[in-house]
């Protein structure tokens, strides 16, 4: 008889399920014994049968002592091999019976489980002696486990994002900076200009605005758009008269000298603006920027009324131009890269935070106390309105097994134990023929 099978877990794997553990080990142990007692037997009445005569006293309690052994195996393999299936195919009655009773041994697990093991009151008791914080805690200074619960948040952030674009996200905003802008005291302007001008950060910003000229004068298209204004200037000046200069811009040969000499002088100086502090378009810029921010502070009136009208057309150009949707739809973009990428700052400040937040928010006791009664209490509410789903559950699972694969999870799991009862079996049966045999010859029965 096959005892054991390669066992399935009894719940299905998942990702994150622990390793199945290994099936146990096959045993023959039961089928050895009852083939050294079939043996012992038919060897002692073979040398029973050919011996002197008359027969040994030990030889015959030997003999005794095989054949009941025999019998005891042979009853153990009927009783065990009657749980599982028909003995030898056989439909004898009361046999195979955890497929005959299938439906009560199912309702017996089932309310094993569900009103002994895993009782409301078990697992509450269960509940009481846990504490969820430290859990948490420790859980979290793992930087594995931090990743893993700092995906969803942000793919929630980046959900949150897409609402940067929406209509009314669009008008909230250009309304708050049009109150802004129109309510910012312009002598606060100057201030700030001039404090802006002298800083590091200042420095960085120009560099980074000159890279871009530089890289926009070097682009094809920056060419073509020149060389169609030349065409323009030149249709104008023809138009008002004159001819020489007219002539020399449409030639296509003029065209892309100018144009060259215009795009490579104009990247060049920028570039070296970037790279030398004592640059004169770099000097130039932050002169005009710190005067202009000067003249704003001492209350000149050009100065005030430029800025006026910088403000102004700030806040015209919001109310005719999607220049707020614009910005939005950029920062939108970028925040969902930077969040799709794990090893962005952006990212890691999300992970870091999370993980900052929750345990400097339990790093208090009052506050963990708190926290592990409410999951105390919110597990306990659970499990009083969903308990019955414990052994649904259970049940679920054992009806969806077929017969055969009810029997091998069953078999598989206490196979090796019920062999050993065939073992048992046999060497009880044979010590109980030797003394029988044994009161036999010393009674004279």
């Amino acid at each position: 008889m096959q005892v054991e099978r390669d066992p399935a877990t009894l719940a299905p794997a998942g990702d994150s399920a622990p390793p199945a553990a290994p099936p146990p080990r096959r045993s023959s142990v039961g089928a050895l014994s009852l083939a050294a007692a079939v043996a012992g037997a038919l060897t002692c009445r073979v040398a029973l049968a050919v011996g002197p005569d008359p027969d040994p006293l030990w030889l015959r309690v030997l003999a005794a002592g095989f054949e009941a052994a025999m019998v005891g195996g042979i009853a153990d393999w009927f009783a065990v091999t009657a749980l599982f299936r028909h003995p030898l195919g056989i439909p004898i009655p009361h046999t195979a019976l955890i497929v005959e009773r299938r439906s009560k041994l199912i309702a017996g697990i089932v309310a094993t489980v569900e009103d002994e093991w895993l009782s409301p009151e078990v697992i509450a008791a269960k509940l009481a002696a846990f504490a969820p914080s430290a859990v948490v805690i420790e859980w979290l200074r793992d930087p594995e486990h931090v990743a893993r619960l700092g995906a969803p948040v942000r793919d929630v952030l980046r959900g949150a994002a897409r609402l940067l674009t929406e209509p009314e996200v669009i008008a909230f905003t250009e309304r708050a900076l049009r109150r802004e802008l129109g309510g910012l005291p312009i002598a606060a302007v100057g201030r700030w200009l001039t404090t802006a001008n002298a800083s590091a950060s200042a420095q960085a910003a120009f560099t980074s605005v000159a890279v871009s000229i530089a890289n926009l004068a070097d682009r094809p298209r920056t060419a073509r758009n020149l060389r169609f204004w030349l065409e323009r200037s030149a249709a104008t000046l023809r138009a008002g008269g004159k001819r020489l200069v007219p002539l020399l811009l449409r030639r296509r040969l003029v065209q892309r000298k100018l144009v060259e000499a215009i795009c490579s002088y104009a990247a060049a100086e920028l570039r070296a603006a970037t790279v030398e502090a004592a640059h004169p378009l770099r000097r130039a810029v932050f002169r005009t920027i710190g005067g202009f921010g000067a003249r704003i502070t001492a209350g000149d009136a050009g100065a005030l009324a430029q800025a006026e009208a910088i403000r102004r057309a700030l806040i015209e150009s919001m109310e005719a131009d999607p220049l707020v949707r614009s910005a939005l739809v950029q920062l939108r973009r970028q925040i969902e890269d930077d969040l799709v990428d794990d090893a962005n700052p952006l990212s890691d400040l999300v992970d870091r935070r999370l993980r900052t937040a929750v345990v400097d928010w339990l790093d208090d006791p009052e506050r963990r106390a708190r926290f592990d009664q409410w999951v105390r209490t919110m597990s306990q509410d659970l499990l009083r309105r969903h308990h019955h789903q414990i052994g649904r559950t259970v049940r679920d699972y054992l009806d969806n097994l077929k017969d055969a694969e009810l029997v091998e999870r069953i078999e598989a799991r206490v196979g090796s134990d019920l062999q050993y009862i065939r073992l048992n079996g046999a060497v009880i049966g044979g010590l109980i023929g030797i003394l029988l045999a044994v009161l036999h010859a010393v009674l004279g029965y």
